[in-house]
């Protein structure tokens, strides 16, 4: 007789009760509702990231054109309706439209020789990209073609 009562008292007690699985969900709901913040700053920061190593890969292939083509090769970055595009002279490749999470971005024309070499300009040429949210990053081409970007508003 006391063995069948342990198996009936075993057999009732398994599983969870309604107000254990009630904190459970209320403790998962407040975690998730402390890591929305933090997890919509990190994809804003991702975007932008994103978009300044596209900008810079863009630059970098606009400087391998020219000097595969032996010909010079313009870069210009600029806001056009309340969208950050990059363009390219004299047509080789189609313009680009970096992440709308970019609400601006420097104004600035950068020239490529045939040697891949930036013409004009002893300082780096320095491309900030600024964000909705967080802090800008920026592109920096030097004065030999060699395109870099950090994550300031100010490439070393």
């Amino acid at each position: 007789p006391i063995r069948r009562v342990m198996q009936n008292h075993l057999r009732h007690d398994a599983g969870f009760t309604l107000l254990e699985i009630l904190i459970a969900c209320a403790i998962v709901g407040i975690l998730a509702a402390l890591a929305v913040p933090s997890f919509q700053l990190w994809i804003a920061r991702q975007q932008l990231r994103q978009a300044t190593t596209e900008l810079a890969g863009n630059f970098t292939m606009a400087r391998t054109a020219a000097m595969s083509r032996g010909s010079a090769i313009t870069v210009m970055t600029a806001m056009t309706a309340g969208k950050a595009t990059v363009t390219f002279g004299g047509n080789v490749f189609k313009p680009v439209t970096l992440s709308e999470r970019v609400t601006n971005i420097t104004a600035a024309t950068v020239a490529f020789n045939p040697y891949g070499g930036r013409s004009g300009g002893a300082a780096n040429t320095l491309i900030v990209v600024t964000p909705s949210v967080g802090n800008a990053y920026s592109v920096a081409v030097t004065p030999s073609g060699r395109v870099f970007w950090c994550a300031a508003a100010a490439c070393p």
